[in-house]
């Protein structure tokens, strides 16, 4: 009876070994998380800055759709539409962008300008007459990647405002 207890009593000998084995120790895991934290370290800036140039992407594109539109406004009236608050698209242009563009996002908006009053003179002396498409954020981070991305000319002469030149006015 012995000689049978003898071998059930060594493998369970082996099998407590085995589990106490199987696991990882303080140092194995310490070294594992320091890994992934240098990772993320890494990963996290270029994902930010990923999400950045896309939004600028987009910023550019809806700048060109609006400077097509309201440019083919122009052609048709022979003027270009008033100026109109932030996240609010110009009346004019509604039937030109046929709600192709939403004027307002969760982090910044879009705002027509038009800088001249009713005589003809400029509202923003310091610039002259412009025809423009302001991106409203006050995220400066988006702000600089859409600096970035664009070659034209570009004014930040409004707080939170970076200003796309359309064309100066000619009144």
């Amino acid at each position: 009876m012995n000689d049978q207890a003898a071998p059930t009593t060594s493998l369970e000998a082996a099998a407590r070994r085995r589990s106490r084995e199987s696991g990882f120790s303080l140092l194995e895991l310490l070294i594992v998380c320091a890994v992934i934290g240098i990772v993320a370290n890494i990963m996290i800036p270029a994902l930010y800055s990923a999400l950045y140039r896309a939004k600028a992407a987009r910023i550019m594109e809806d700048f060109h759709l609006v400077r097509t539109m309201a440019s083919q406004h122009y052609v048709d009236h022979s003027f270009f539409p008033a100026e109109t608050g932030p996240g609010v698209e110009p009346p004019e242009l509604s039937s030109y962008l046929q709600g192709r563009l939403v004027w307002t996002h969760a982090d910044y908006q879009y705002d027509w300008e038009l800088w001249v009053d009713s005589s003809g003179n400029p509202t923003q002396p310091s610039t002259g007459v412009i025809v423009g498409f302001s991106i409203v954020t006050s995220d400066p981070a988006l702000a600089a990647a859409v600096h970035r991305i664009y070659k034209g000319t570009v004014l930040d002469t409004v707080p939170n405002h970076t200003t796309f030149i359309i064309e100066p006015y000619q009144s």
